[in-house]
């Protein structure tokens, strides 16, 4: 008889515990931020040093993507620009403003020269494009529409963005946006910054992309030592070679 009385008070407890510690959760970090690095099919990098280079590249490393992280944990840096989605989510039952989104850069130099590989091209969901240019001191976010491909990237409006915008979330809403770190005579890692404001309250919220923090690297005053391409087209023949335009 205890048993029948005691048991739904103990289930009923829990549950009243799960629905408090979720609100709490949602008061403290009412914004769930995911960042992805963007890999293109078609993708440019600049390494470091001649050694960066592989050797011998692994048959399950030979395609657009292992490649690049194959590099990259070789110290590459995307060249002139990277790109990355971001997902923000308002988690909490108010509405939440964004009122800015900024670029903390963690390292800056001169751009790699060593070396420039690309992979070559093979012959929709709406977001807002943000456009950063890294070799500000203080990089501002502009907003941009792709025109084709990065390189036709072009920034709209006449001030940066969060100017004279915020981005308002309400209650369970999320918003996919596109950021663009573009370098050119700068090399430097970074990662970004989301500003809120709810309910009188402002926060910072870092964006943690996976695989680390962004690294963009621009065009060498003195050009690149050497220029390569993987030659996918080649099937198993793949190999680093001088690109067509500069052999």
């Amino acid at each position: 008889m205890i048993e029948n009385v005691v048991a739904p008070l103990v289930v009923a407890v829990l549950v009243g515990l799960v629905v408090f510690i979720r609100r709490w959760l949602k008061r403290e970090n009412p914004l769930a931020v995911t960042g992805e690095l963007i890999v293109p099919k078609a993708w440019e990098v600049a390494l470091p040093t001649s050694e960066s280079l592989p050797s011998h590249v692994p048959e399950d490393k030979r395609f657009y993507w292992p490649m690049y992280w194959l590099l990259r944990n070789r110290g590459a840096a995307d060249f002139k620009a990277t790109s990355a989605k971001i997902l923000v989510e308002n988690r909490s039952e108010q509405p939440l403003t964004i009122t800015n989104i900024t670029v903390h850069k963690a390292q800056e130099g001169t751009p790699f020269s060593a070396a420039w590989v690309r992979y070559p091209p093979a012959g929709g969901v709406e977001a807002l494009v943000l456009d950063f240019l890294l070799d500000e001191d203080q990089p501002t976010a502009w907003s941009a529409t792709y025109e084709g491909s990065t390189e036709g990237l072009v920034r709209t409006g006449s001030r940066p963005y969060f100017d004279d915008h915020v981005i308002a979330l309400s209650p369970g809403e999320a918003q996919s946006l596109l950021i663009t770190g573009r370098a050119n005579g700068v090399r430097c890692s970074w990662s970004l910054n989301i500003e809120t404001s709810q309910a009188g309250k402002r926060r910072v919220v870092p964006v943690e992309p996976e695989g680390g923090v962004f690294v963009t690297s621009g065009t060498p005053a003195n050009g690149f030592d050497h220029r390569w391409e993987w030659s996918w087209y080649d099937g198993a023949a793949a190999r680093f070679v001088v690109p067509p335009e500069f052999d």
